[in-house]
């Protein structure tokens, strides 16, 4: 058995949609949450060495679980959570939720995470799309990373060896951020806090945060808002199944109880194929897809 021996937590037949904010997904055949990138990677060469099926997984706030479920095993980053700080740095672990990680930069009176205060994620899965909200994102904090490679090894990079643009990292399909050297700069503690404060207070006003969900289904477009596209075509409150675009932000596809990965994925396209039919601008996605088998996370597919 490829866990025997190892720390950390277990599960076989486990429902996926409790690892994600969506809320979707089928029973994953063996959960496993590593209690330290050494276990990660041991169960990761092991998996790999017995051709058997192993994927890595964060907080779960920007992926899509098939409904049928996952063979093999599902890698769950979230009991890694190791913190170092130091004089406006931190070393931290991939798991470490990164609005915790705002606020706790925040209160130490540190500026340039403020953006991330409201986003649910974690650090490693942040990293991994270069998050961000408010003009800022993650690219801007990263002094290293240490990945792990398909092929199981690990290997620290220098910020600029690692290329970023708009909600995208050359990380990407290759490997997967274990732990990362962020820096920060001084600033006035006081208006740190107060900029997180009213960041999440234009979140709540202007994002279902009461229903499951993945954050922005789209990337904007070059010039444009993909919520404004979707809006002005009258998608608002149109639904698939139990999935439906949020009538509070239409970049959003929200679970009403019981929507199937089926649902979202055929809203998706629906959407995509209208928008390009009636302004000639092909949305990208943001949210990943997780399929049966694959070993990794993958874009949900572009036409």
């Amino acid at each position: 058995m490829i866990l025997d021996g190892m720390q950390g937590r277990v599960e076989k037949n486990y429902p996926l949609h409790l690892l994600s904010t969506w809320r979707i997904g089928g029973p994953a055949e063996v959960v496993y949450w590593p209690p330290t990138i050494e276990d990660l990677s041991s169960v990761w060469q092991r998996a790999q060495a017995a051709e058997i099926p192993v994927r890595l997984i964060g907080r779960g706030s920007n992926v899509l679980f098939p409904d049928e479920g996952l063979p093999g095993i599902t890698l769950v980053t979230t009991s890694l959570r190791g913190i170092v700080w130091k004089d406006y740095s931190v070393r931290v672990e991939a798991g470490y939720t990164l609005a915790r990680l705002a606020q706790e930069a925040g209160e130490r009176g540190w500026r340039g995470l403020e953006f991330a205060r409201g986003i649910p994620g974690s650090v490693g899965g942040a990293i991994m799309m270069n998050a961000g909200a408010h003009g800022g994102e993650m690219a801007s904090r990263i002094v290293s990373i240490t990945a792990l490679w398909a092929d199981g090894s690990i290997e620290k990079l220098e910020r600029d060896e690692l290329e970023f643009c708009y909600r995208f990292c050359s990380l990407r399909g290759q490997a997967w951020v274990l732990e990362a050297q962020l820096n920060f700069l001084p600033g006035d503690r006081e208006q740190i806090l107060q900029d997180m404060k009213d960041n999440l207070t234009k979140r709540m006003a202007n994002q279902p945060l009461k229903e499951p969900n993945a954050g922005s289904v789209f990337r904007n477009p070059p010039g444009d808002s993909a919520g404004r596209l979707i809006e002005a075509a009258g998608w608002k409150g149109k639904s698939v199944g139990g999935a439906k675009v949020s009538e509070k932000h239409a970049n959003f596809i929200v679970n009403t109880g019981k929507a199937k990965s089926k649902d979202v994925l055929a809203l998706i396209e629906t959407i995509r194929l209208d928008i390009q039919l009636n302004y000639g601008i092909k949305l990208q996605t943001e949210v990943e897809s997780i399929l049966t088998g694959n070993c990794g996370v993958s874009k949900i597919e572009e036409h």
